[in-house]
């Protein structure tokens, strides 16, 4: 999510972290020690992820999704996960693709960023289609 002060960043970051345990289930992603980026659950069953640009295309978020998911999947009573996407957003659209995922639906004027109305597509992840997606 972008935003234009690093203090909002802080701030959003904040708030997942103190997010009740019922319903979020958050992980730092982390290269060479240093922490870029995060992935997870702020609020089950939508998945939310984030990553410092200079660790674009490498591969790492298909990694960090892959293991949430595969935990999640394990660890929770859902059947499905959720990813609410900005359509200007490309590569999360393709990850998202690769990852199984299928869009179900789009919004428009959704969510906010520095007072510019965003739109939303939405993706979803079955529990049987991952399972489907795990069984060679």
């Amino acid at each position: 999510m972008p935003h234009a002060a690093r203090e909002k960043t802080a701030e959003w970051l904040e708030s997942m972290i103190a997010a009740a345990p019922e319903t979020s289930d958050d992980f730092v992603i982390e290269a060479q020690g240093r922490v870029i980026g995060k992935a997870g659950f702020w609020r089950l069953p939508e998945i939310g992820y984030i990553l410092h640009p200079d660790y674009w295309g490498r591969g790492l978020a298909k990694e960090a999704l892959t293991a949430v998911i595969d935990h999640v999947m394990v660890t929770r009573d859902i059947d499905a996960i959720t990813a609410d996407v900005d359509p200007s957003n490309a590569a999360s659209i393709r990850l998202l693709g690769r990852l199984g995922f299928e869009q179900t639906g789009a919004a428009s004027r959704t969510w906010q960023v520095g007072g510019v109305w965003m739109d939303s597509l939405y993706f979803g992840l079955d529990r049987d289609r991952w399972k489907s997606l795990k069984t060679p």
